[in-house]
C-alpha cells in the first residue's frame, strides 16, 4: 500500500495539473468567459512546451484500529512539459506533519515503442511502469474541455504578482475526468472509481495583456476521497479510514515554449525495475507505513533553526538576510531579514520572498510575503488595497466581513501603513489579512502581505502586532 499510495499521490498531481493546462482557454470582443476562452485556446495551440510549479496543500483524516490522527502533506512540484513528442519531468519535495517525513521524488513520463513510460524515482530508486499509448484519445483531450467544464468569469479583474488577470471560476464533470484519468488509473492497481461522483471546482486566472493562463487553482477534496477510497480497497486496507478534509492544489505557470527536449538519463533507465502496469508490492499496515517513516531531525532546517522548506533558488547573505530585487527588473533591491517566528517558504523567488510559520498547527497557519515595487503613491496603495473590499461583498461565499481601514505606525524610525481584513469563506474556514507597505528613500514601496488560515475555528494567531514583527525585518 505505501508504494501505491505514494505513486498515486503523484500520479493525481500530474493529471489535475494537466487538466489545469488544457482549461486555460479564451477569445476577445466583448470579454465573457466563452470570448476569453476561445482566445487563450488560439494562444495555446502555438505553444510546444511549459514550465510549471505545482503546490498542493492537503489535509487528512486517518483512522485504524480505534486510533485516530491527522496529516497535513505539503507538495512542492517543478514540471516541464513538451508537447511533441508528449514527454513531462516533474521534481518534488513532499512532507507530511505525521511523524516528520519528507520525501523527494523524480519523475519522467516519456513515449517508448509506441507505449507512454512512466520512471518515478525515490529515495535513490527507481520503477518503470508502462501503458498502450492512445494517440487519438491525447488528441481529443482539448475537445473535452467544453463538454466537462463550464465556466464563469468574475466582473472584476485581479492582480496577480504585478499582473492585472482575469478570473474565471471552473467546475469540471466527472466525464472529463474518466478521460483523463480512466486509463491511467489501470496503473495504480485496478482502483475501482465511480466517475458520476467525482467533480471538482477551478479557479484559473488569465493574464489580462497576453491572454494565457498565469494560475490556476484546484479544489480536489471530493475527487480525491473518492480515489483514497478506492485506492485502500484494492490495497485490502479496508479497515483504515482516510477523510479528506483540504485538498487544493495551485498550478503556476511560469513560462512558455522554453523547453526543447526531455530525455531520461541513462543512468536512470538502467536502475529502474520495472514493475508493468502496477505495483506488486504487498499491502503494508498503517503501522508499517509510520514505522518506516523518516524522522524530524532529518528534514532540512530553515535560517532559525525550525524545520522549515529548504529553497536553493534563493541563498542567504552572508548576514543571514535575503536579497528582495525590483519585481519589475529595475536595479532597485532591499535586504529582508527572516522574520521572528518564520523560515524561508519554498514558493520564494528573488522577485517574491515569502515566510512560513513554525507554529506547527494542524489547521491553522500564517503565510508572509514581501514584493519591492516602484510607481505609486500612498493613495495609489491604499485604494488598490481597498478595492477588495467590494470584491469580498459582492463575490458569493464570503462572510463576516471585518475591514480596519488603514493605519499607520513607526517601525525603526519608518512611516508604515497597514490595513486589516477578517471574513469567513463557504463555511470552509475563516481568514484575517494584513497588508502593509513603506517607502524608501527613492520612492520604492515595499508591499507585505500577511494572511492567516483557520480550518477549525476561528483565526487566533495574528493582531496588530505582526505589523511591527514583519516590517522590523526590512533592512537599508
Amino acid at each position: 500500500m505505501k508504494e501505491k499510495m505514494r505513486y498515486s499521490l503523484l500520479l493525481v498531481a500530474l493529471l489535475l495539473s494537466a487538466a489545469a493546462v488544457f482549461a486555460g482557454c479564451g477569445k476577445k470582443e466583448k470579454v465573457t468567459a466563452e470570448s476569453l476562452m476561445e482566445e487563450v485556446s488560439a494562444n495555446m495551440k502555438d505553444v510546444d512546451s511549459a514550465h510549471m510549479k505545482l503546490l498542493a496543500e492537503i489535509s487528512m483524516g486517518i483512522k485504524q484500529s480505534g486510533i485516530s490522527m491527522d496529516m497535513d502533506i505539503d507538495l512542492d512540484m517543478d514540471m516541464e512539459v513538451v508537447n511533441d513528442p508528449s514527454t513531462a519531468h516533474v521534481t518534488a519535495d513532499m512532507s507530511m506533519s505525521l511523524m516528520g517525513i519528507s520525501m523527494q521524488m523524480e519523475n519522467y513520463s516519456v513515449e517508448e515503442d509506441g507505449k507512454m513510460v512512466v520512471y518515478n524515482g525515490m529515495g535513490g530508486e527507481w520503477t518503470r511502469t508502462e501503458q498502450p499509448l492512445d494517440k487519438e484519445k491525447a488528441q481529443s483531450m482539448n475537445d473535452m474541455i467544453s463538454e466537462g467544464t463550464s465556466y464563469e468569469l468574475q466582473d472584476k479583474k485581479e492582480k496577480l504578482d504585478g499582473r492585472e488577470v482575469y478570473v474565471l471560476n471552473g467546475k469540471v464533470s466527472g466525464k472529463y475526468l474518466e478521460g483523463m484519468m480512466g486509463e491511467v488509473s489501470d496503473g495504480m492497481g485496478s482502483i475501482p472509481m465511480d466517475w458520476s461522483k467525482m467533480e471538482f471546482n477551478m479557479v484559473i486566472k488569465i493574464d489580462a495583456k497576453t491572454k494565457v493562463p498565469v494560475e490556476a487553482e484546484i479544489d480536489c477534496g471530493d475527487a480525491m476521497a473518492e480515489l483514497m477510497e478506492g485506492a485502500m480497497g484494492a490495497a485490502g486496507a479496508g479497515d483504515v479510514e482516510v477523510s479528506i478534509k483540504e485538498f487544493v492544489m495551485t498550478c503556476i505557470y511560469e513560462s512558455f515554449n522554453d523547453v526543447d527536449e526531455i530525455v531520461v538519463p541513462e543512468d536512470v533507465k538502467a536502475k529502474a525495475v520495472d514493475i508493468g502496469g502496477a505495483s506488486n508490492e504487498s499491502s503494508d499496515s498503517l503501522e508499517d507505513f509510520l514505522n518506516n517513516s523518516q524522522k524530524e531531525s532529518d528534514l532540512p532546517t530553515g535560517p532559525t533553526g525550525a524545520v522549515g522548506a529548504a529553497n536553493e533558488s534563493v541563498a542567504p547573505n552572508e548576514d543571514g538576510t535575503y536579497t528582495l530585487m525590483d519585481f519589475w527588473g529595475g536595479d532597485g533591491s532591499v535586504s529582508i531579514a527572516v522574520p521572528s517566528g518564520y523560515v524561508l517558504s519554498s514558493s520564494s523567488e528573488s522577485t517574491y520572498l515569502a515566510f512560513d510559520d513554525t507554529l506547527g498547527r494542524t489547521a491553522d497557519d500564517v503565510y508572509v510575503s514581501y514584493m519591492l515595487d516602484h510607481d505609486y503613491t500612498e493613495d495609489e496603495m491604499e485604494e488598490y488595497y481597498m478595492e477588495d473590499v467590494e470584491y469580498y461583498t459582492e463575490e458569493n461565499g464570503y462572510t463576516n466581513l471585518d475591514v480596519q481601514e488603514k493605519q499607520t505606525v513607526q517601525v525603526n524610525g519608518r512611516e508604515v501603513s497597514y490595513i486589516r481584513f477578517a471574513y469567513g469563506y463557504s463555511e470552509v474556514g475563516n481568514y484575517v489579512e494584513y497588508h502593509a507597505w513603506t517607502f524608501l528613500p527613492d520612492g520604492q514601496v515595499i508591499q507585505c502581505d500577511v494572511a492567516e488560515s483557520s480550518y477549525d475555528g476561528e483565526c487566533d494567531i495574528l493582531d496588530d502586532s505582526i505589523v511591527e514583527t514583519v516590517m522590523a525585518a526590512i533592512q537599508e
